[in-house]
């Protein structure tokens, strides 16, 4: 190209794909130039959104770029044909303090044109939405029909539980969705056996652990965000970040944490990730009414509870025998009838409690056998407790049997050979085991409350956690067939308002929500959790719990 004069005698040249500057793009260039003596070039970048715009970036862009000659005296001669030349040159004028201009424009030509510079600030800096870069350009639109999503998968360990459940669940009715094109799989290098199958879906990839995934328009974090997660790459998985809070249970409760100091981090970690995401769904309405009281800030028109689906389980899944991990004591389940408990021995499942409440039973003159089923946690557990009455049990009515985390197959087994499950939980995000049970034909009993109450809806179960109110209700379902059939009906049809394919749709709709809402605000100040999540697994090591007591020492030392 032959160099060219602005109206204010600026001379200027270009580099790159020519038949792009058109007379009236160049005349629009040509004004830019005129308007600030400090600007070093032009480009012109393809931008679905915005056009017309002009932003400073950190270099040039594009296919195309316009290169202001009369800088020669102070930058020194630029080639335009040599590559390195301009390399040199444009390097020259930023460290001068000089300015790169883009010109935003979403005409086809441009969109399509290959590129010829690139930055490495400037591609990182579209994914940052507190700059220029993030706010006025798009080089893909965001139709709604054909949305790409990112999942998180982190959460997806050895064991399945219900956070797992709505991971894997959650992916293979997604993936049926008619506007979802794509969902890819991040944070595992391979997924467990339990959730291999959500690859068969052709819509669904595994990610490389060692490659990034392209930037889709939702990335999903389904499961609770904390030190697993990396929420500080969600800008770059992602055009907006949805993130599903399950419970507040790790928020409430302080012996889920190393120490005080650990629990204050995890408890503002929480609220920065709330105001940092440009949507939350949660498990439950219960769950997003605790969420916008905790974080008031917090943007009502940006949360969506989407109650779970509860077809993942049926009737027909159940196994004649239970696995191997049963064996011990699979005999001994068919001799009396037995109460099954499941889940983990936090305290808030109260597994404690419904030893006591299975003795009031026995007491009753009712004999049953008590099977006790989750794994032993680090934290806030009820080992002990439990441990020490099960020594002082001598009831001859009935016995204890424990076992640890079961496959899928002994689960729906006990599920299924149960008379009753007891799930006397006190602090609760969802539940999936009574409709579980349900699903199996066996009647549960739960205390009357927050996501329970407003999934179940039942009237006629305990509305506190009395021993007396809880034995009653077992002893009704264990010798009244129509106080058993009741319950499992009255289940059963939450299990049937409540489906998989149901919460995928409502999920789809919502990422559509937020895809028409601008990023959230409050994204472009917030640190994404990263120096939150690190300091919570400082927090949490056994080092710095080693050292609390010397600290708090310190603390009341006066000089």
């Amino acid at each position: 190209m032959k160099p060219v004069k602005t109206r204010s005698g600026r001379l200027l040249t270009a580099v790159g794909s020519l038949p792009l500057l058109t007379m009236d793009r160049m005349e629009e260039i040509s004004r830019i130039f005129d308007a600030d003596p400090r600007i070093a070039t032009v480009s012109l970048v393809g931008s679905t959104i915005n056009p017309g715009v002009v932003i400073r970036q950190s270099a040039p862009a594009g296919a195309v770029t316009v290169v202001a000659l009369d800088l020669v005296d102070l930058l020194g001669e630029v080639d335009p044909q040599d590559p390195q030349s301009v390399e040199v040159w444009v390097q020259a004028a930023t460290e001068r303090g000089l300015r790169h201009n883009w010109l935003l424009s979403d005409h086809r030509d441009v969109l399509s044109a290959e590129e010829v510079f690139t930055s490495v600030v400037d591609e990182q800096e579209l994914s940052d939405p507190s700059g220029a870069a993030a706010h006025y350009i798009s080089r893909r639109s965001i139709n709604a029909t054909t949305i790409t999503v990112n999942v998180d998968v982190t959460w997806l360990g050895p064991h399945e539980t219900g956070a797992q459940v709505l991971t894997t669940a959650a992916i293979s009715a997604l993936a049926n969705q008619p506007n979802i094109e794509t969902i890819t799989l991040t944070g595992l290098a391979e997924l467990p056996p339990y959730a291999a199958h959500v690859t068969d879906n052709p819509k669904v990839i595994l990610q490389p652990i060692d490659q990034v995934p392209e930037q889709a328009d939702i990335v999903w974090y389904p499961n609770q965000i904390d030190q697993r997660s990396n929420i500080s790459q969600a800008r770059e998985l992602g055009r907006r970040v949805v993130a599903t809070y399950l419970d507040l249970i790790a928020y409430d409760i302080p012996r889920y944490h190393g120490s005080t100091d650990a629990w204050l981090a995890y408890r503002s970690l929480q609220r920065k990730i709330a105001l940092s995401v440009d949507g939350i769904t949660t498990i439950s309405v219960d769950v997003a009414r605790q969420l916008l009281a905790e974080v008031p800030r917090l943007s009502a028109k940006r949360v969506k509870p989407l109650p779970l689906g509860l077809d993942h389980v049926r009737a027909e899944q159940v196994p004649v025998q239970p696995d191997v991990d049963l064996s011990g004591i699979k005999k001994s389940l068919t001799i009396k009838p037995f109460i099954v408990v499941l889940g983990n021995d936090f305290q808030h499942k109260n597994r404690d409690f419904a030893i006591a409440v299975w003795e009031r039973v026995l007491e009753s003159g009712t004999p049953c056998d008590l099977v006790l089923v989750g794994l032993h946690v680090k934290s806030s557990s009820s080992r002990e407790r439990e441990t020490e009455l099960i020594r002082k049990h001598v009831d001859l009515r009935g016995s204890v049997y424990t076992a640890e985390h079961v496959s899928s197959a002994s689960r729906a087994w006990l599920l299924a050979n149960a008379s009753v499950a007891l799930y006397p939980t006190s602090a609760e995000g969802f539940g999936f085991v009574p409709y579980e049970a349900a699903a199996m034909g066996t009647p549960a009993t739960f205390t009357n409350f927050g996501p329970l109450a407003e999934i179940a809806q039942l009237t006629d179960i305990p509305t506190t956690w009395g021993i007396q109110a809880y034995a009653n209700d077992i002893i009704q379902l264990l010798n009244n067939p129509e106080a058993r059939d009741k319950r499992v009906s009255e289940l059963q049809r939450a299990i049937s308002a409540h489906t998989w394919d149901g919460f995928a749709q409502g999920l789809a709709e919502f990422f559509t929500h937020i895809i028409e809402l601008p990023p959230v605000l409050t994204s472009t100040v917030a640190d994404g959790g990263r120096d939150t999540a690190a300091l919570s697994a400082v927090l949490s090591s056994k080092s710095w719990r080693a050292l609390e007591k010397a600290r708090n020492l310190k603390s009341k030392i006066k000089p």
